[in-house]
């Protein structure tokens, strides 16, 4: 796992058999509205669902994020300090009950994820403004992306208003990858995306890659 300014120093740490014990889990549940119309009552039912979460035993953190690139879209991400937390959060009566009720308001794609790769202070996401994520479906060696995305996001850390950058790994889905890296503003966002340095970045990525999508989101609420 790589956990060093700039992207350099050690590889991507191998994946560990059995539950790759001593890394951080998340849960990442996609929603797509629907109707907009019903956001706010979506948004009201999904901010209960974290306040609820931030008193649940081996929450690191979580942060919500509203897609900008497609109407409708958000991502609760939610990060557990081990497999057993957050089976035991997200197999829960109630929280199973808000799903259902979530459900009828947006179209919901559950999963689960494992850090491979943190770059910066750590996922604490919720006081950002605007991030990016990514979406990969591997075609090349696991380490040669990990590596490659580490090399993409470091290079910004030292620029004003980044805050850092994460990699995770479907735990279902191995060879699909989920990456956030984030700023403190829209205009930060805006020119680390758009610069040749990014673009030179993506281009490496995609030689590693059957599938890569960005997306741009906001932090509309959380727990840093």
């Amino acid at each position: 796992m790589w956990n060093v300014p700039g992207g350099e120093g050690r590889e991507p740490s191998p994946a560990v058999s059995g539950g790759e014990r001593g890394r951080q889990v998340a849960s990442v549940v996609r929603f797509v509205l629907g109707d907009e119309r019903g956001a706010q009552e979506f948004e009201d039912e999904l901010a209960r669902q974290v306040r609820a979460w931030n008193l649940a035993k081996g929450l690191a953190n979580q942060v919500v994020l509203q897609s900008l690139d497609r109407p409708g879209g958000y991502v609760h991400l939610a990060f557990w300090q081990s497999s057993e937390h957050l089976f035991g959060a997200v197999h829960s009566d109630a929280v199973c009950a808000r799903l259902d009720r979530l459900g009828e308001l947006a179209a919901v794609e559950p999963g689960q994820a494992v850090a491979v790769g943190l770059l910066g202070d750590g996922p604490a996401v919720a006081g950002a403004a605007h991030a990016l994520l990514v979406r990969v479906t591997l075609s090349g060696p696991a380490a040669a992306f990990e590596a490659q995305f580490g090399a993409l996001a470091g290079q910004f850390l030292n620029d004003p208003g980044c805050g850092g950058c994460l990699l995770l790994r479907y735990t279902v889905e191995p060879r699909a990858y989920l990456g956030l890296i984030w700023w403190d503003s829209a205009a930060s966002c805006e020119a680390a995306t758009r610069g040749d340095r990014f673009l030179e970045g993506e281009r490496h990525l995609r030689h590693l890659a059957s599938g890569l999508a960005f997306e741009r989101v906001r932090t509309v609420g959380g727990r840093s």
